[in-house]
């Protein structure tokens, strides 16, 4: 299973007992940079234009050093071409996966699961897809199950956990998947197929 990662094929892998790797996009880390030089291109050109037109207009250096709006430029600036290809190289450097198996759902790094990061089937109540806050964008998330909450968690806290993102299925497309797996695992180890 090269590259088919529909909900079939997943679980018919799963099935069989071997796992399913979802690797991180190159594709998303590289459209990321992309638009964090777009944004920081136009913030330096704003800042350009900003400090040009107080300096023509007679100003001294110590009102563009007193200005929070500046600072605020600057930021965004170092945010945007310093920072964020710094993390976008360390990210696509940790090249890491999502491991589905007939145990649960985990966290690789360089294709070796993580410590810790296992998430049985019996743990998760729900896989939902649905907007987290009002008018907000939509979000692929666990809905823990209340034994799994208390013991991940605490008890104050909410259920829900959300799925990391950044792999070669979107949070639309790795929906189907997920639940189809939860569908389908979670039921054999509550012992109830």
């Amino acid at each position: 299973m090269a590259d088919d990662f529909s909900p079939t094929a997943v679980v018919a892998t799963l099935e069989h007992g071997r796992s399913v790797l979802i690797p991180s996009s190159k594709r998303h880390s590289i459209l990321v940079l992309v638009l964090a030089f777009v944004i920081g291109i136009g913030l330096l050109a704003f800042f350009v234009f900003i400090v040009t037109a107080t300096l023509q207009d007679g100003r001294t250096w110590w009102l563009i050093v007193a200005n929070l709006r500046i600072w605020a430029l600057v930021v965004g600036i170092v945010g945007c071409l310093v920072v964020a290809p710094i993390a976008v190289v360390v990210q696509m450097g940790r090249r890491e996966s999502l491991v589905l198996s007939p145990a649960g759902v985990a966290l690789a790094r360089h294709g070796e699961v993580l410590p810790g990061t296992l998430l049985p089937w019996h743990d998760i109540a729900a896989v939902v897809f649905e907007q987290a806050v009002r008018r907000g964008p939509k979000a692929l998330a666990y809905i823990l199950t209340e034994d799994a909450t208390r013991r991940r968690r605490g008890r104050s806290l909410n259920p829900r956990q959300l799925v990391k993102g950044g792999f070669v299925l979107s949070h639309r497309r790795l929906y189907p998947v997920l639940a189809a797996a939860h569908a389908r695992f979670a039921p054999r180890i509550h012992g109830r197929r």
